[in-house]
């Protein structure tokens, strides 16, 4: 590590920006796991800052070696650090990272299932789905301009490293992507037709989710519903999310179990 030649106001503003969401393809992750799994995944880190209290987490010592031992890491107080990540309880470093520039088409490329997200708002919930569909086999994540993207520091921490690895990509045009595509397309709904034991039917397809308030918009293909005990609450889009992809990929997988 060495000592920054930006001065620590500098460093404060370039994370505010980065926060702001003004460098296009990167976002803040402040986990200490997270850091270390981004450098295993040897995505590309615009930043690292390393303070004293990264000796202490309870981490092995590995990644501690491999995070102070990043080329470029700056090394700053703890109370320096404390001011960066805007609060108390930092980890003892901070990254900036650059994510795979991934392109719609390199959402297609896996043998999996494709997951269109029509509006997704909550960064929790996006990170969770990409969770899962990395989990469960899907090929890729087209999610519609305007909801919460995969920069968001939230989405990032709850995808547990998933957007390094799983192509993730923004369209436009989302309901006309997907007829040009030609695949069955699901369109996940509270109210739809309740899946039995034989959905889905073999094949890959399309599995669509709305936003958490009003729904998909997506007008195309079948609505499907979780079957549910009545009277109970609908399930948030991300463990709806979950329990569809699990089938999708168990069926592509011709019944056998993930291991």
């Amino acid at each position: 590590m060495s000592a920054s030649t930006e001065s620590p106001k500098a460093l404060r503003a370039k994370v505010r920006a980065a926060r702001r969401g003004e460098f296009a393809g990167r976002v803040v992750v402040e986990g200490a796991r997270l850091i270390a799994e981004a450098i295993a995944q040897e995505a590309r880190l615009d930043l690292l800052v390393v303070s004293p209290r990264l000796r202490t987490r309870p981490l092995p010592p590995a990644q501690v070696a491999a995070i102070e031992g990043f080329p470029g890491a700056v090394a700053v107080t703890d109370p320096e650090m404390e001011r960066l990540s805007g609060g108390p309880s930092h980890q003892g470093t901070l990254a900036l990272v650059r994510l795979p520039a991934w392109t719609p088409a390199d959402c297609l490329r896996g043998a999996g299932w494709l997951v269109a997200l029509d509006g997704v708002q909550d960064a929790a919930n996006l990170g969770g789905i990409a969770r899962a569909a990395l989990a469960f086999g899907a090929s890729g994540i087209w999610y519609r301009e305007g909801g919460v993207r995969p920069e968001n520091p939230r989405a990032y921490r709850a995808a547990a490293g998933a957007f390094l690895r799983l192509p993730i990509a923004p369209v436009q045009d989302l309901a006309g992507e997907l007829s040009a595509l030609s695949w069955p397309v699901y369109v996940a709904a509270a109210r739809g037709a309740p899946v039995d034991g034989s959905w889905p039917p073999p094949g890959r397809a399309a599995l669509v989710f709305g936003s958490e308030g009003q729904g998909s918009s997506v007008a195309i293909g079948q609505t499907v519903a979780i079957p549910m005990l009545e009277g109970t609450e609908s399930l948030n889009v991300a463990q709806a999310a979950a329990i569809l992809l699990w089938r999708a990929g168990v069926t592509l997988q011709a019944g056998k179990d993930f291991v």
